[in-house]
């Protein structure tokens, strides 16, 4: 299953200050490692520094290990929307199911 995690912060939480900085780098640096453990494939990460906004593509059979893969300062410091998604073919076939 896919799953689309949006992670935002205020500027008061932001992982570029200072205070944050090292716990995100090293959480950043062990990033690919945590996934392989957890059995998460990493599709995609991006951001958008203005807006505070952490995006993730990732891919799991299990919900637990997603939530797990958000840790320490990404969990503490962030509102996550965590959305399971199908492709558009998939729901396109299932439509076509119904009918």
């Amino acid at each position: 299953m896919l799953y689309v995690v949006t992670l935002t912060h205020p500027p008061e939480l932001c992982l570029a200050r200072k205070e944050f900085a090292p716990e995100f780098m090293r959480w950043y640096n062990g990033m690919n490692d945590l996934a392989k453990k957890l059995n998460i494939k990493i599709q995609g990460a991006y951001t958008c520094p203005n807006e505070h906004t952490v995006y993730f593509i990732l891919e799991s059979e299990d919900y637990k290990s997603i939530t797990g893969f958000f840790s320490g300062v990404m969990l503490t410091n962030h509102m996550a929307r965590i959305t399971p998604v199908i492709t558009l073919k998939e729901s396109v076939d299932i439509i076509t199911q119904g009918s």
